[in-house]
């Protein structure tokens, strides 16, 4: 009975280990929804989910500068892809000389090697 009580032991002090690491990255990571949201308002012409990807303002390209993108394609949800296009924002990126990692996830859509769509 010892032996298991042992076992017990250490796989509970795995187990807080782990939760504990794993808590520690969620603490870390970046919280971009306020951005998201300023550029879904700010460029949406560019990037509405309907019609032709039109060009960005300079408003709009100047707030793509000062945000993560990268950030914003991880955050972006369904419901948001309701209204944009996940493939126009990178490519509002890439107008902007802001490159989203190929492979990345941009919502649903993933980025493919020619980061041009």
């Amino acid at each position: 009975m010892g032996s298991a009580g042992a076992t017990l032991l250490r796989f509970l002090l795995l187990a807080s280990i782990v939760a504990g690491f794993a808590a520690h990255l969620a603490a870390g990571e970046k919280d971009c929804y306020g951005e998201r949201d300023r550029i879904m308002h700010i460029c949406i012409q560019s990037i509405k989910k309907d019609g032709f990807y039109l060009p960005a303002t300079a408003a709009c390209r100047s707030e793509v500068r000062k945000v993560d993108m990268p950030c914003i394609c991880r955050v972006l949800t369904a419901f948001d892809e309701r209204t944009v296009s996940p493939v126009k924002l990178v490519r509002l990126a890439h107008q902007c000389h802001i490159e989203i990692p190929v492979g990345s996830k941009c919502g649903t859509y993933t980025v493919p090697p020619s980061a041009h769509p």
